[in-house]
């Protein structure tokens, strides 16, 4: 028990000091692809620039709305991150925990609960921008939580397992990946969604609701929410590589793919404007859902098979 704690400790650090660099990572991709260099100032070449901005954040001072419900206001971003962090629970490192035989419901219910967090946010703010967004957001989540939790479903028929380390096993000989590579195309989709990135990033639409649901929110709560944000993005791409390939850390082909996904996220980024709100509800509801109901259909025969 006490080296699974122990790991799970090193294993928080490591999330906290990796998603403050692949802040660094994203804006310096962004920079170079508008033809500028982006953070080049602190230290060498700017990279401790996501330390100089972290002491930023937490030495400004926290702006409280006095109609804001305090307590619950100050609470939801920890709830928040805390949340996105117990989902990299479900990493199959060597101590690995008793329950996490269970590790996709673990996922879902974590999931499941920051939806809960954004609602206590922006109630707690006592702000109609903040509620408007709320909306938006939630409306958004839920839709494309549907398709997320369709692509688990037909991935676990498919492999027959819902922990992570036994569905490394069962694609020994073959990939889900040569099998469900379609449905790969539409959870890199559903996972932009689902982690607020553009071009569906509708909960910090700045021009529309001026910054969504976090509106009221500033200095380290702020952080907090950025934070536990890119943290999501780098659990997704840690469970994009194992449902559908069988790479284990101890190859170097497993942090070359697990780049490839994070760079997927900068690159739409950089690229795609953001949707228009009903379009994007139009394309879950009339084209992505359709196909991934269908696929987990198939999927019952496919493994029969």
């Amino acid at each position: 028990m006490f080296f699974m704690a122990l790991n799970f400790l090193f294993l928080m650090i490591m999330v906290m000091i990796s998603v403050a660099f692949f802040t660094l990572v994203e804006r310096k991709m962004i920079g170079y692809s508008q033809s500028r260099k982006g953070p080049n100032k602190v230290l060498v070449l700017g990279i401790v620039q996501p330390i100089a901005d972290a002491m930023k954040l937490i030495s400004k001072e926290m702006n409280l709305n006095h109609n804001s419900n305090f307590i619950m206001f100050t609470l939801a971003p920890m709830l928040n991150i805390i949340c996105s962090l117990l989902m990299w629970m479900i990493f199959p490192f060597n101590y690995s925990f008793n329950f996490m035989k269970m590790a996709v419901l673990m996922m879902l219910s974590c999931m499941a609960f920051n939806l809960v967090t954004i609602m206590m946010m922006s109630w707690a703010s006592n702000s109609n921008y903040a509620f408007i967004g709320m909306i938006r957001t939630i409306s958004q989540l839920i839709s494309y939580e549907i398709n997320l939790i369709m692509i688990l479903i037909t991935t676990v028929i498919i492999t027959e397992q819902m922990n992570l380390i036994n569905m490394y096993k069962v694609q020994k000989y073959m990939y889900n990946l040569m099998i469900l590579f379609p449905l790969m195309l539409i959870w890199l989709i559903t996972i932009l969604a689902e982690t607020n990135r553009t071009p569906f990033d509708f909960s910090e639409g700045e021009s529309e609701l001026i910054s969504g649901f976090n509106i009221e929110y500033s200095s380290t709560s702020f952080m907090m929410l950025f934070l536990s944000e890119y943290c999501s993005i780098l659990i997704m791409s840690l469970l994009s590589i194992c449902m559908f390939t069988n790479l284990l850390p101890t190859n170097p082909k497993f942090y070359v793919t697990y780049l490839v996904i994070c760079f997927i996220f900068v690159w739409t980024r950089t690229t795609l404007p953001r949707f228009r709100y009903d379009k994007l509800m139009k394309f879950n509801w009339t084209q992505v859902l359709p196909m991934t109901t269908l696929m987990m259909f198939i999927s019952f025969p496919m493994k029969i098979l």
